[in-house]
């Protein structure tokens, strides 16, 4: 048995019979990702031959956003399915959690940044190297050095 066959024999059809500005819709596109478009319809337009829906798009794809103004054209077949703006909420809800927290790792890391210069910054100008000094040390030769470690005990 085919797929196909399995979901059209126990699915509902669903026909859209009107859309207008407002509407929330589910597309999905079968080109080669497979992709699923949430959209809400911004205006439509129709001269008597031809109609054109102007709709926002919304898809979640590999932990990112996109966002598009996409326009459906009547000449061209699309699979659009009725959705509600419960169910593009919940589809959205993660995403701004996500970008919040790209958000405020991103500002960790300029903070980051702007510390590092302003280090560098202090060093090269030479408010820093006023500060620095040499370490003290003592050259021995490696025999001084062999000696020293037996008295020592190591």
């Amino acid at each position: 048995m085919q797929v196909q066959q399995a979901i059209q024999s126990s699915a509902n059809v669903i026909r859209v019979t009107s859309v207008s500005a407002g509407d929330v819709y589910k597309r999905f596109d079968d080109s080669y990702d497979d992709r699923v478009y949430y959209g809400v319809v911004r205006s439509v337009h129709n001269d008597g031959e031809t109609a054109i829906i102007e709709a926002t798009e919304y898809s979640y794809r590999y932990s990112s956003l996109e966002v598009n103004i996409k326009v459906l054209r009547g000449d061209k077949e699309y699979k659009l399915f009725p959705s509600n703006p419960e169910e593009l909420n919940l589809e959205l809800s993660d995403v701004v959690e996500k970008k919040q927290q790209e958000i405020k790792k991103a500002q960790e890391n300029i903070a980051k940044l702007k510390k590092e210069i302003i280090d560098i910054e202090e060093l090269t100008s030479g408010r820093t190297l006023k500060n620095l000094k040499t370490m003290s040390y003592k050259e021995l030769t490696q025999a001084q050095y062999n000696s020293k470690k037996l008295e020592a005990g190591i």
